[in-house]
């Protein structure tokens, strides 16, 4: 979709047929006439649900009528079947008004089943109600009628819906942006409808199924929509529109790949709650809907590609270094920007570029500056290689850049999540309170009764436990000038010490040489609320990726850093 919220409202549609009155006619020589039965129909806008959205009925002489605060609405009287776009309103996860355009396909009536308008029925729209069914398989969801589906019902489903409107989202944005740099008449409605026929012919062309993060996808889908587009751009476009859409996908594909990355690893395992208010509640509280929103948010995409003069966009031999640019503006780092700008010379508008830059660096943020393990410091988050045999912690090096907290507590929720031995460790503390002094880490402690949340899973060893500590944690550590301190054997032995796990198992849960094993490190703030985190890189601060780390009772999804340890003796 396009919009500017974190999108996956799902058009559910509830049917309820009133009971068929018949009539009797008075005389023995009469025939009694049989009514049509009247049928009430109620639906359902979802991209989380829409509310105050206009639905347009468009088979039904374009009637339109308005959804509740739950995405509701009903079908107008006389109407029981018909094709659906939807528009406006605001998006109830993200409370971002909703800027994109759901479209479905009409499902013939039948009582009971109840259709809806998603961003997979937009896709569905677009190939044609029979491909319905192909379209689920190629998004992993075979089996499931995307037609007549609550994403809200379903996980699967509903991080589908999502990720699929934050593409579209962000490819018609791409398309608004071309359009103004080039003085074109393309419409937000056209953008939209451009940009979802081609993330669906993506989809149906997949080899297996899709990935929507694909960067080599992502990049295709934006130059599959530029084309689509054509008719809105002027002539001078339309003249060179094969080299105009493969510049606009190298210049926009490492910033919309990289929006639609972090709301799919966001989301995580979504798991559903007892009802759909439940479901939403829970994936706020982790932390997983600011990343949708922040997408939703996001004019990146847009004003990176008007920054870029229309000769630029249109010439060939600047493919490269124009991706460049986009690969720079993706990471939010102000010096790969401008040295990417830079190589472009005057194809690029200097102050429109320092908006862009402005817009995507961090600002209040906690600021990652090395790790140290065994004893061992490293400025590279990506990967690094360590000598010691055993793995015993990670010291972090933390400070505060601005406030982080938005004048709240410095406290946080963080998980901790490795992979070793063919068995994946997940660790989440519900509360670790920093404190800073002139910016500097200064303490980090969890308080007494915090809880705890283990999963030990995939492998021989299969494990949940929930426990809190009796006394208060330290995780703080003089490292570096103050470190947050994650130690593997203090938190294994917690489980121990609770009966969950032998010595045995915890021993083979523990990293030893040689092996090589990813780690990632999640912080969320207090109820949801977002903390920024970055890392610094070429001198310059960098905002982390989205990470998740889950166990069977909660989530923490924020930013962190995901990095690969290789232990040799």
């Amino acid at each position: 979709m396009q919009t500017n919220i974190r999108n996956i409202f799902t058009l559910g549609i509830m049917a309820s047929a009133a009971a068929a009155l018949v009539a009797c006619g008075g005389g023995s020589d009469s025939t009694p006439t049989p009514t049509t039965p009247s049928v009430t129909v109620q639906g359902k806008a979802v991209d989380f649900y829409l509310s105050q959205a206009t639905v347009t009925f468009l088979d039904c002489s374009n009637k339109t009528t308005t959804t509740t605060a739950t995405g509701d609405f009903t079908f107008p009287d006389g109407c029981s079947t018909s094709a659906l776009k939807v528009t406006g309103g605001t998006d109830i996860g993200t409370n971002q008004p909703f800027t994109g355009v759901l479209q479905a396909p009409a499902v013939t009536y039948k009582a009971g089943v109840t259709p809806v308008i998603t961003p997979l029925t937009t896709l569905v729209a677009q190939l044609g109600a029979a491909q319905a069914a192909a379209l689920a398989t190629k998004l992993g969801l075979q089996g499931k009628d995307l037609t007549t589906l609550d994403p809200m019902q379903d996980a699967a489903v509903l991080k589908a819906a999502v990720v699929v409107q934050q593409l579209v989202d962000q490819v018609a944005k791409t398309l608004a942006g071309l359009s103004k740099a080039t003085g074109g008449t393309l419409t937000a409605e056209a953008a939209a409808a451009a940009a979802a026929s081609a993330v669906a012919s993506a989809v149906n062309n997949a080899s297996g199924t899709a990935d929507l993060t694909n960067s080599t996808l992502v990049t295709s889908v934006i130059n599959a929509s530029v084309q689509n587009a054509k008719a809105g751009f002027p002539a001078s476009v339309q003249a060179n529109i094969a080299a105009v859409a493969a510049n606009v996908a190298a210049l926009a594909g490492p910033v919309v790949a990289n929006q639609v990355s972090n709301v799919s690893t966001a989301l995580g395992t979504i798991v559903l709650g007892a009802s759909p208010a439940a479901t939403l509640a829970a994936l706020q509280q982790s932390g997983s809907v600011n990343a949708v929103t922040d997408s939703a948010k996001s004019t990146t995409s847009n004003a990176l590609v008007a920054a870029v003069t229309p000769a630029a966009l249109a010439d060939p031999t600047l493919t490269t270094n124009l991706a460049a640019l986009g690969t720079a503006v993706s990471t939010g780092n102000t010096t790969a920007i401008q040295t990417a700008a830079g190589n472009l010379g005057g194809s690029v508008n200097s102050g429109a570029i320092n908006d862009v830059a402005n817009s995507v660096k961090p600002t209040n943020f906690i600021q990652l500056a090395s790790m140290t393990i065994n004893g061992q410091q490293f400025t590279n988050f990506n990967a690094v290689t360590v000598t010691g045999g055993t793995l015993s912690s990670i010291k972090v090096a933390a400070s505060q850049s601005g406030d982080a907290f938005a004048g709240g507590a410095a406290e946080v929720r963080a998980g901790l999540s490795y992979t070793y031995n063919g068995n994946k460790v997940d660790v989440i503390i519900e509360k670790v309170a920093l404190t800073f002094n002139n910016g500097a880490l200064t303490g980090a402690q969890v308080p007494v009764n915090t809880p705890y949340s283990f999963r030990i899973s995939g492998g021989s060893i299969t494990a949940s436990v929930g426990l809190t500590n009796a006394t208060a944690d330290n995780l703080f550590d003089s490292a570096n000038g103050g470190s947050l301190n994650l130690p593997f054997t203090v938190f294994l032995a917690k489980l121990q010490n609770a009966g969950a796990l032998s010595a045995t198992q915890i021993a083979s849960l523990t990293p030893k040489s040689t092996s090589t094993f990813p780690v990632t490190f999640a912080v969320a703030g207090q109820s949801g609320k977002a903390v920024s985190v970055a890392t610094l890189v070429s001198s310059s601060p960098q905002k982390t990726q989205a990470q998740t780390v889950q166990t069977a009772t909660s989530t923490v999804s924020g930013n962190g850093i995901t990095t690969s340890v290789t232990l040799n003796p």
